[in-house]
């Protein structure tokens, strides 16, 4: 599929689905997984690569048992993986689950149509081998979260737990949990904070931040705003910048030393609910969202950025004679980012649950809507050299 001089591939499931995540490379090719969402159905978990050259997704599938909410690849390991699932017992009641895999990838393969435009693509099959689970409570567990090898961070409905995983030997102990302050409001989402011990959740319309190693709050944000939240994401560059969406349709962007002072930025392009957000992290002044109006926004937020630091760098002398040296090449100049709306992407026809960046291509991101649509983009040419040769 292309766009003018936009390129982009997209890939069908042909289940429903609405967790992403990015895995990390061994090869230099950006790799993502997905887990499939029906009821009645096999469930599978979608391993697919991007080969830039070629310009095609390479797939590998592996049989899930049970439909997956939420799915999260290790850090370090690329063949591990936590999903977060619900079992049907004795045909009636369910019980949330989350379980460690580890992918098993085979070595069977066919070249067969993809499934739009006729593109072809390579598909493999492949086993999973379950490694652990972690004993979860009451309620659902909406997603794990790693913080290293050996400890990863559960969000379940009315607690985050911290566990502490043996991989080798399959085993997982609760080390400590923190409750929900407002029993009136379940968790919704988590993100750790790249730069401390320190996790951050979103839970009715408030945000709050609790040390990981005393288990106390470091700050709290009641009332962030009128709705409810639904995702929250942490700057990877620069302490202390959080972002959220929720059901007003807008993504705000805290700075969490000042609570008082309400949001440093709020953004209104979308037109229903924000599900997902992320920063980019190699240049956090681009950020992904994705909403219910079956779009995704590339977000340029520059201003408050660690990108706004370098265009001060220098003494006054150098940047006017840099500014001269500007003026006189014309036409080969290119104008600095600025904030707004960079481009909106809207290649799906349902609601855009999940989007994340490549783990290793900064200018490459995946965007998955319910209906298994998966579409891999990149970073517009323009933008793309804004920040470069600005910078």
């Amino acid at each position: 599929m292309e766009h003018g001089e936009h390129r982009s591939c997209a890939y069908g499931l042909r289940h429903q689905a609405r967790c992403l995540s990015a895995i990390k490379s061994t090869d230099g090719k950006s790799s993502f997984i997905i887990g499939t969402q029906e009821l009645s159905r096999p469930n599978e978990v979608h391993l697919l690569t991007f080969d830039e050259e070629f310009f095609e997704i390479s797939t590998t599938i592996f049989s899930h048992p049970h439909e997956i909410w939420d799915i999260s690849a290790s850090k370090e390991d690329p063949d591990l993986f936590f999903t977060c699932y619900r079992e049907v017992i004795d045909g009636k009641k369910t019980q949330s689950k989350a379980s460690l895999w580890r992918m098993k990838r085979g070595n069977q393969e066919q070249e067969e149509d993809g499934h739009e435009g006729g593109m072809h693509h390579h598909q493999t099959r492949g086993e999973l081998e379950h490694v652990l689970s972690l004993d979860i409570g009451d309620g659902s567990v909406k997603k794990v979260i790693w913080q290293d090898r050996t400890e990863v961070i559960s969000v379940e409905d009315w607690r985050i737990c911290i566990w502490d995983i043996d991989i080798k030997q399959g085993t997982a102990k609760l080390t400590g949990s923190i409750d929900t302050p407002d029993k009136g409001f379940k968790f919704a989402s988590a993100v750790m904070n790249p730069h401390a011990q320190e996790v951050v959740a979103v839970y009715g319309r408030s945000i709050q931040g609790w040390n990981l190693s005393s288990l106390k709050p470091t700050f709290t944000i009641k009332d962030a705003q009128p709705a409810l939240l639904f995702c929250v994401d942490y700057n990877p560059n620069r302490p202390f910048q959080i972002a959220t969406g929720g059901d007003d349709c807008k993504v705000r962007i805290w700075d969490v030393r000042d609570i008082t002072a309400g949001p440093i930025m709020t953004i209104q392009d979308h037109t229903h609910w924000v599900w997902s957000v992320a920063y980019n992290k190699f240049h956090d002044q681009l950020m992904l969202t994705s909403s219910s109006d079956c779009q995704v926004n590339l977000q340029s937020i520059v201003s408050i950025s660690t990108g706004a630091e370098y265009k001060y760098e220098g003494d006054a002398s150098e940047g006017e004679q840099g500014a001269e040296e500007d003026r006189e090449q014309g036409d080969n100049v290119q104008d600095p980012p600025t904030d707004g709306l960079v481009q909106a992407f809207d290649q799906h026809e349902d609601s855009v649950y999940q989007v994340a960046w490549s783990s290793v291509d900064p200018w490459l991101f995946m965007s998955l809507s319910h209906d298994g649509r998966a579409v891999m983009n990149q970073v517009p040419s323009e933008e793309k050299f804004k920040i470069l040769l600005n910078y």
